[in-house]
């Protein structure tokens, strides 16, 4: 296994950051032809994504302290091997008929996922692999203020952690056009 050497260190930051997720972007992972990067190593970003045809990503915005990302390390010393688990939680309220039907579907692919974070960030998820269902729940709720909707959680693996999108590529056409306008 090729080993990278530590090029850098970093600060604490200027200012205090904010987490969570502002917004999913989810299309089949068959959908996605390439990934293209720009610079390296500490700036390595994705700088295109292919697809083959325009509006493969669908938009799932979520509502603030609903829903997250988590990208946990697991490495072997033995058996030199390191991996990173991905896991996208999302959330969906208000049961119908097309919340069951998006549900339905999204458990059916094997998908890619862009998260939006609060701060600004977009990052892939499921570069190498996709990522699929792992798990969930669907609930009428039982007092008002209850969830009556779903949370779904979605897993993928891959070697690396996952790269965030340049934001230059965010801005431009190349990433709009693969958009879908279509919400349910």
């Amino acid at each position: 296994m090729a080993c990278s050497q530590i090029t850098t260190g970093r600060s604490i930051g200027e200012c205090k950051g904010i987490a969570g997720i502002s917004e999913f972007y989810v299309a089949n992972a068959d959908n996605v032809t390439a990934v293209g990067t720009t610079g390296s190593g500490a700036t390595l970003q994705i700088n295109s994504i292919t697809a083959g045809a325009t509006g493969v990503f669908y938009k799932y915005p979520q509502i603030q302290e609903t829903s997250s990302v988590t990208f946990t390390p697991t490495a072997n010393v033995q058996n030199a091997s390191l991996f990173y688990e991905m896991i996208a939680t999302m959330q969906f309220s208000n049961y119908d008929a097309s919340l069951r039907y998006i549900v339905q579907t999204l458990g059916e692919n094997n998908l890619v996922i862009v998260a939006k974070l609060r701060s600004g960030e977009y990052i892939y998820l499921g570069e190498d692999g996709g990522m699929d269902i792992n798990g969930g729940s669907g609930q009428s709720g039982q007092a008002a203020g209850d969830l009556n909707g779903f949370t779904l959680t979605f897993r993928g693996i891959q070697g690396t952690p996952p790269k965030t999108l340049d934001s230059t590529f965010i801005a431009s056409t190349g990433w709009t056009d693969l958009i879908n306008p279509t919400l349910a």
